[in-house]
């Protein structure tokens, strides 16, 4: 008889696939800046992190929450209307797009002017052109999750980051300069877009000939502008965030807090490959009403992420001056304050809150709780910085996403008629958190274990984590299934492993 996976370790695996691809995107996040602040000037450096900034709120409003409502109707829609679904968000962001890169296109003197940085212009409205491309491909990805296909989706975002690798670092090795990096930046934007659109539409089990007659863009569009508004809300609130730096100081000034508020790829692959999954795999059972599983697979999810989030945190704030030196150099030391506060942000990513409302057709309360969210960053931004100075506003950062899931778990405990320590499991948090605490304790006294910081980072890294994998095995950390999960991976990722644990 064939062993059946249990439902929970079924959506680990799919996870880990996810989770796989994410460490390679992880890796290159951590890699290009290191690249990058070598090949260019502080200046070309904080040029370009303005771009991606101008990109990323772009695209977070124009994609209109479109790639997030396939999840939900994939689940919920008639087979014979899934090729009508897959269309017509195709043709939704397809448009988006467009619109997209003309504002950047149109608004790159004005948009450069205000960001202090008026020379940028020109390579802005080249930039622009890459926005259109990727905005018309957001949602292949997650088409592919709800279907099921997720060795496919590994594959894809794999090949993509190895293409972008590629072509983002010739143009500068070939000494094109900043202005090869960019158009490369395009190119990328159209073979992903062209190569997302191909595997979209050869599904051999659907027929798009008749797509026109099963349409309901009016019933996706009621449930995705709610999540474009909050979009609209979080992106101009971060913009201000950012962009008030960004005003206020010099391109290289901009770039040292560019630095300090690096996103953390390393949490939120995690975070966000177990969101895919469950974003996928919750709505049957929230449409069964089996609302007390839905808190289970929440609880063992946010305790799994705490074994990888918590350490990272712990970490990462007690290393800031190395991680930053060997990823920048010394040249962006004063990035490290910044850092450090904007690294309390890190142990959010052990939650699954905001998708909740999503995932029981409840778009609007994400719009109303990013309101709340977006008005105190806005106001804290603007309070801080006149208040402290260059700190503040990584503070008000940190302080509205606290406020931001706060509110989110208030709703999570109603939506799902449950207590704090049916979603939260509180004790097993503390447990992770006291063995990174330890662990750090030790891995300090090797900070110069050796004349080369490169080499001592490398040292105090391994020393806490093998500390901190001793410690939670001695307090009961994992679990059985962790056990388990870890076995099957170390075997299909270390072949040896897979025979030393067969029976």
């Amino acid at each position: 008889m064939a062993t059946v996976i249990p439902p929970e370790k079924s959506l680990s695996d799919r996870a880990a696939l996810l989770i796989l691809a994410n460490l390679v995107k992880f890796s290159v996040g951590i890699i290009m800046p290191m690249v990058l602040v070598r090949l260019l000037s502080q200046n070309d450096y904080g040029s370009y992190q303005q771009m991606v900034l101008i990109s990323n709120t772009v695209m977070s409003l124009l994609t209109l929450g479109l790639p997030t409502s396939v999840y939900y109707f994939y689940a919920h829609t008639e087979r014979e209307r899934l090729p009508a679904l897959i269309m017509q968000t195709t043709l939704l962001l397809g448009a988006a797009g467009i619109v997209a890169t003309a504002i950047v296109y149109f608004g790159a003197s004005p948009i450069a002017r205000n960001l202090n940085n008026p020379e940028m212009a020109g390579l802005l409205a080249i930039y622009a052109f890459s926005v259109a491309f990727l905005i018309a491909s957001e949602h292949s990805i997650a088409l592919l999750i709800a279907q099921d296909r997720y060795k496919l989706a590994l594959s894809v975002e794999i090949g993509e980051t190895v293409v972008r690798v590629v072509l983002l670092l010739v143009p500068l090795w070939m000494g094109w300069g900043f202005k090869g990096l960019i158009i490369a930046i395009v190119v990328f934007g159209f073979l992903r877009f062209v190569v997302r659109t191909t595997i979209m539409f050869r599904n051999k089990g659907l027929c798009f000939k008749d797509w026109r007659k099963n349409t309901f863009a009016k019933e996706q569009l009621h449930y995705s502008l709610p999540l474009t508004l909050t979009s609209l809300a979080g992106t101009i609130a971060g913009f201000f965030n950012r962009g008030i730096v960004a005003a206020a100081f010099s391109p290289a000034q901009f770039a040292i807090y560019a630095v300090g508020r690096m996103d953390f790829p390393f949490a939120t692959v995690f975070q966000a490959s177990i969101a895919n999954v469950l974003r996928a795999s919750l709505p049957p059972l929230v449409r069964d009403g089996k609302l007390e599983e839905v808190a289970h697979i929440i609880r063992d999810a946010t305790r799994r992420l705490s074994i990888i989030v918590l350490p990272s945190f712990v970490f990462l704030f007690g290393f800031a001056p190395e991680f930053i030196n060997l990823l920048f150099t010394n040249a962006y030391d004063d990035s490290v304050p910044i850092f450090r506060i904007s690294v309390f942000e890190v142990p959010l990513h052990m939650f699954f809150l905001s998708p909740i409302p999503q995932i029981f057709g409840q778009t609007k309360i994400n719009l109303y709780v990013n309101l709340w969210v977006a008005a105190t960053l806005v106001v804290l931004t603007y309070l801080l910085l006149k208040g402290i100075g260059f700190y503040g506003p990584a503070i008000a950062a940190v302080v509205s996403q606290y406020l931001g899931s706060i509110l989110f778990l208030r709703v999570v405990l109603r939506f799902t008629n449950s207590r704090l320590t049916d979603v939260l499991p509180v004790a097993g948090l503390m447990r992770v958190l006291l063995a990174a605490s330890a662990a750090y304790a030790v891995a300090q006294f090797f900070r110069t274990a050796t004349s080369t910081s490169f080499l001592n980072f490398f040292i105090v890294a391994g020393i806490y984590s093998v500390i901190f994998f001793v410690i939670a095995a001695l307090i009961n950390i994992f679990n059985k299934d962790d056990i388990n999960l870890m076995r099957r991976w170390g075997g299909k990722l270390i072949p040896a492993l897979s025979l030393r644990n067969s029976p």
